[in-house]
């Protein structure tokens, strides 16, 4: 009969234990930290940079692969997450579809997003990136996108 008291209370109790250890030997995921640096040139804002060090399978498209984020906050967030959590930050700029559903996109015709000279490279003007817009303005890879205008290249450091 007290077997059946042991058992019964290693049922119940058996799971919060083995939780308690779980939590001992792996940690939960720690946050990393991304500075998009909002001066000369913004190059810690590279998208193409940030997905080849810190997301896993992340599909840049609508020309999400040629985005530079500048922006004057760091974004914390666990690596898993990141994709989301951009999108989240700057939907102006980015729209998050899943991984299956085409990964970040760019967000073409926001006033947010601009081409640098040349139409091949864009900027992500960050501080002005926070609202989304909807789907309508993610557009077409063929629609060009507004060049920027000469003050916001200064003011991030590119040349004009």
């Amino acid at each position: 009969m007290w077997w059946l008291v042991g058992v019964a209370a290693a049922a119940i109790i058996g799971p919060y234990v083995w939780n308690w250890w779980q939590s001992i030997v792996t940690p939960p995921p720690r946050p990393i930290t991304v500075d998009f640096n909002d001066v000369q040139g913004c190059s810690q804002g590279k998208l193409f940079d940030i997905a080849n060090r810190q997301m896993d399978d992340v599909s840049l498209t609508n020309g999400a692969d040629s985005l530079v984020i500048c922006d004057d906050q760091n974004l914390q967030a666990i690596r898993s997450e990141l994709p989301r959590a951009l999108a989240n930050r700057i939907p102006g700029c980015l729209v998050w579809r899943g991984r299956d559903g085409g990964g970040l996109v760019l967000v073409r015709k926001s006033e947010a997003v601009c081409a640098l000279p040349g139409g091949k490279s864009f900027i992500c003007d960050g501080p002005n990136a926070r609202h989304g817009l909807g789907h309508n303005a993610i557009g077409d890879s063929m629609e060009p996108v507004a060049l920027c205008p000469p003050d916001l290249l200064r003011r991030f450091g590119f040349p004009s």
